[in-house]
């Protein structure tokens, strides 16, 4: 079968040269390569491109008419992969993020927000999600997320932080319903947690003696945000189970208690994680925000 761009590029390599030994010692190959080439063009139009003699190689009136053309055609393509490259190459245009709804708000602002200084010509696109996304489907570039809303198996997951999750409730709740004292207790409060599929309905805590206490909760209520969680249990309607760097403000203005500080939770932290579809041939803007996250994050 013929290779249509290859005997192309060698018929105008003769046609150029009006030889075509120059035109494989041009091209690299040897003469009989550029011979077939040529041949399996003819062939392939069904016309004849050059008059050959023993001394020259001349193009006949089609011919030239046609090389004219490939010349057009090459000149075309070499444009296409000219900006392919560049663009490729260029930090520039818009960058499509998917990102953790919940995770927003404390840690990625600043991020971007370096990004954009350093690459003034690249637009930020962020869409913010609870759920489950396909990254390809959602024609996003890049993606920082739970492991548990990752679709495709297919993406390369690079882990950028791994949140320890408390167990907190505001003090007017505490005032009212009283203070839990071992992991026990909770299932006599009232707690806030994710949906089902998103979210442990069993807490399990260290029990400090090598073992584990595993507390299944009747949750109260379930929304799947963190930030609504948050603010359900600033607003006293009881227990959550959230990231301690989203609640490290409240814990230390008082708004918010730590509780059961003696009994670490062991299922509920919080790993996010920085996905995008391949290693090979990522964008240079895309390849720039997948290094500056992972350092932002170190």
């Amino acid at each position: 079968m013929i290779n249509l761009f290859q005997a192309m590029q060698a018929f105008v390599k003769v046609a150029d040269a009006g030889s075509f030994a120059q035109a494989a010692e041009q091209l690299g190959v040897s003469t009989s390569v550029v011979t077939r080439h040529v041949s399996s063009l003819e062939k392939h139009l069904g016309i004849r491109l050059f008059q050959r003699t023993t001394r020259k190689v001349v193009l006949t009136e089609t011919g030239a008419e046609y090389a004219d053309g490939c010349r057009l055609l090459m000149t075309e393509l070499e444009e296409v992969e000219s900006r392919a490259t560049t663009a490729s190459k260029e930090v520039a245009g818009d960058l499509r993020i998917v990102a953790l709804g919940s995770f927003s708000l404390f840690r990625l602002t600043p991020l971007f927000a370096e990004y954009q200084a350093k690459f003034p010509r690249v637009n930020l696109r962020v869409t913010l999600t609870e759920k489950r996304v396909d990254l390809l489907e959602g024609g996003f570039d890049v993606g920082i997320v739970t492991e548990h809303m990752i679709r495709s198996e297919s993406l390369v997951v690079r882990r950028l932080i791994n949140s320890h999750a408390v167990p907190v409730a505001s003090a007017a709740y505490l005032a009212q319903a009283g203070h839990p004292k071992t992991p026990a207790d909770l299932t006599r409060h009232r707690v806030i947690t994710a949906p089902l599929d998103t979210s442990p309905q069993t807490w399990v805590f260290d029990n400090g003696e090598g073992g584990e206490d595993s507390i299944a909760l009747d949750a109260s209520f379930t929304v799947n945000s963190m930030i609504m969680q948050k603010q359900a249990a600033l607003g006293a309607m009881g227990i959550a189970l959230l990231p301690l760097e989203m609640v490290d403000d409240e814990l230390r203005a008082g708004t918010l208690v730590r509780i059961l500080e003696d009994h670490a939770v062991l299922n509920g932290d919080v790993a996010v994680s920085l996905v995008y579809p391949s290693r090979e041939f990522v964008p240079r803007k895309i390849r720039e925000f997948i290094d500056l996250a992972v350092g932002f994050f170190e």
